[in-house]
């Protein structure tokens, strides 16, 4: 609860910083250029201001990358097999000698008469002696003690049975309703039937980035693209020892500030799907008798600086860009105001603050 508070107070205070800043009279019009030249004047090096236009638009009309699988692990059922390991039960028949079913007695089930798996992976059976059992697959096992039995017994028919499967588990964490330590069997168990196993998703699971630790390394499986499309690999065979996380999914929402009815933050959804055209509307549209509908900026943070695209709304085309115009994660929209300004200076003044709540979204996301 602590960290909840605290993550919301960053983002709470990262909001009201810029509110502020929305009420400076000089963030307003001017002649916007589309130079380079003119575009680089007084402005940071590591920001780019980037006109939107017809010719550029098919680059941002796409929705954000969806975090897809970066692991190769297999997802075939066609050649699971299950390898006997320490502490698995093994119930053994001998049809027509029932002194040979260890202990005997017809009313036990297998469980109690079986033979366990010790810690060096052996079974004790009479004639035989020790059996090493571990890491083979039950039908090796059975072939064995039919040819070693021959030596006692004329023309044995023998079967072997994994009574319980006690020696590979899997465990299930996270953003799951019932966390849980889960069996490998003879049966290949999925991804997706583990975390349904576990009682299913909650309502803040993250199943774009599910993380699978196998042999020390972290697969990431997009589980989401799976129940969606059945794309590959959303879906891989588990293993003994992998250990599930399900994340739980971070807020993806995006600032619209300046001369809009309602200043705030829009929830982009799971998918980040809302274009700057809905995200204005959401939130009331353009505040008219102010804002300057030339000076529509969406503030982008990159790996090495700021991007700032720039829509001119005093186009009939405008409507068409900014509907194919698709938000990310913690853009910041900004519409300017009257009286004329230098544009210049209205990103240049901007662009620290935006660089500060970035910080603050950083900081509260790591604590």
């Amino acid at each position: 609860m602590i960290l909840t508070n605290v993550k919301s107070g960053m983002r709470l205070f990262s909001l009201l910083s810029l509110l502020t800043l929305a009420g400076c009279a000089s963030l307003s019009r001017t002649e916007f250029p589309v130079g380079a030249q003119a575009q680089a004047a007084d402005l940071p090096e590591n920001v780019r201001v980037i006109p939107i236009s017809a010719e550029n638009i098919s680059s941002f009309s796409a929705r954000p990358h969806t975090p897809g699988s970066t692991t190769r692990l297999t997802q075939s059922r066609s050649q699971w097999q299950y390898n006997i390991g320490i502490g698995d039960v093994l119930s053994i028949t001998v049809w027509d000698h029932p002194e040979l079913t260890l202990p005997a007695g017809p009313t036990r089930s297998q469980l109690e008469s079986g033979s366990t798996v010790n810690e060096n992976g052996d079974i004790f059976y009479p004639y035989l002696g020790l059996v090493r059992v571990s890491g083979r697959l039950v039908g090796d096992v059975q072939r064995e003690l039919t040819e070693r039995l021959e030596e006692f017994i004329p023309d044995p028919q023998i079967e072997v049975k994994i009574a319980a499967y006690n020696a590979q588990k899997v465990v299930v964490t996270g953003a799951v309703v019932a966390p849980a330590s889960l069996p490998i069997t003879n049966i290949p168990l999925t991804l997706l039937e583990a975390i349904n196993a576990s009682g299913g998703l909650t309502e803040v699971a993250d199943s774009r980035q599910v993380s699978i630790r196998r042999r020390g390394a972290n697969n990431y499986v997009n589980l989401r693209s799976f129940l969606d499309t059945g794309r590959a690999g959303g879906n891989p065979v588990l293993r003994g020892g992998d250990v599930i996380n399900v994340p739980v999914a971070n807020p993806s929402k995006a600032f619209i500030l300046g001369q809009i009815s309602q200043p705030g933050m829009v929830d982009l959804g799971p998918d980040s799907s809302i274009s700057l055209t809905e995200a204005l509307t959401l939130q009331g549209g353009l505040v008219e008798a102010e804002a300057d509908a030339k000076g529509i900026f969406v503030f982008r943070n990159r790996e090495a600086g700021i991007d700032v695209y720039q829509l001119d709304a005093t186009t009939p085309l405008a409507f068409v860009l900014a509907t194919k115009f698709m938000l990310h994660a913690d853009d910041v929209v900004y519409i300017v105001a009257d009286p004329a300004a230098r544009w210049n200076r209205i990103i240049t003044q901007l662009v620290p603050t935006i660089g500060a709540v970035r910080q603050a979204q950083i900081i509260g996301n790591n604590l």
